[in-house]
């Protein structure tokens, strides 16, 4: 719209509106594009059941990430389709060992990102104590 509203005032050569005014465009055009995206997803609900506009289930691959794949339409069924058949949407029972692993490393990172926090909070409180935050009693 505002790529419209430019291009009419080159051709007419005209002053541009004024920035307040396309700031109202701007901020009209937004909300507009919300109401059409609620109503399409209502009436996706309403006939489908799903929220997103792609299907989609969560999978896991070999490693034992899950992620979101998107169903789509195939010219052969699965069964037949070579290159289907070489993704695994599933993952051996070794892995879960590694899995395991993959998630203490997260909580550590976690652990340690908040204890650097807590640690950087400390000594803002001992730099700057007249600006430390006082308990309510």
């Amino acid at each position: 719209m505002l790529l419209t509203l430019q291009q009419e005032a080159k051709r007419q050569r005209l002053p541009m509106p004024s920035p307040e005014r396309l700031e109202k465009v701007e901020t009209s055009m937004k909300r507009l594009d919300e109401v059409v995206e609620e109503r399409e997803t209502a009436l996706r609900l309403l006939q489908t059941g799903q929220e997103k506009s792609k299907p989609g289930e969560w999978r896991h691959d070999f490693l034992g990430r899950t992620n979101w794949y998107t169903l789509r339409e195939w010219p052969i069924p699965w069964y037949l389709n070579a290159r289907h058949k070489r993704k695994r949407f599933f993952y051996t029972p070794n892995v879960k060992y590694f899995i395991r692993l993959r998630l203490e490393k997260a909580l550590r990172q976690k652990a340690r990102m908040n204890a650097l926090k807590r640690s950087k909070q400390k000594l803002l409180e001992k730099k700057f104590p007249h600006l430390a935050a006082k308990p309510q009693i």
